[in-house]
C-alpha cells in the first residue's frame, strides 16, 4: 500500500510538472509563425482526354454548336500530337 501511494504522488507529481511546463513559461516562449513565399496550392492540368470529354459535353448539352465542337476537337488533337518530323 505505501509503494502503491508513493507512485501515485510521484505519477502525480510529473503530470504536474509536465502541465506547468506547458503553459507557465513565464511569457518566455517564442512564438514562430510561418509565411509561405510562394502558393503552394497548384491547379492540375488538365489532361487532352478531360478536355476533350468537356467540349464533348457542351456540345451535347447545346453549349456549343457542332462547328465549335469540331474546331475544338481538331485544335486539341493537334495540340497533343507529337511534333511531325
Amino acid at each position: 500500500m505505501k509503494l502503491f501511494r508513493a507512485c501515485m504522488a510521484v505519477l502525480i507529481l510529473l503530470v504536474g510538472l509536465g502541465l506547468a511546463g506547458c503553459c507557465c513559461t513565464g511569457g518566455k516562449q517564442k512564438e514562430t509563425v510561418v509565411v509561405p513565399t510562394q502558393s503552394t496550392t497548384t491547379t492540375p492540368t488538365p489532361t487532352i482526354g478531360k478536355e476533350l470529354e468537356d467540349l464533348e459535353q457542351a456540345y451535347k448539352k447545346g453549349t456549343i454548336t457542332k462547328e465549335e465542337f469540331e474546331s475544338g476537337k481538331k485544335n486539341l488533337l493537334e495540340k497533343g500530337a507529337p511534333p511531325a518530323k
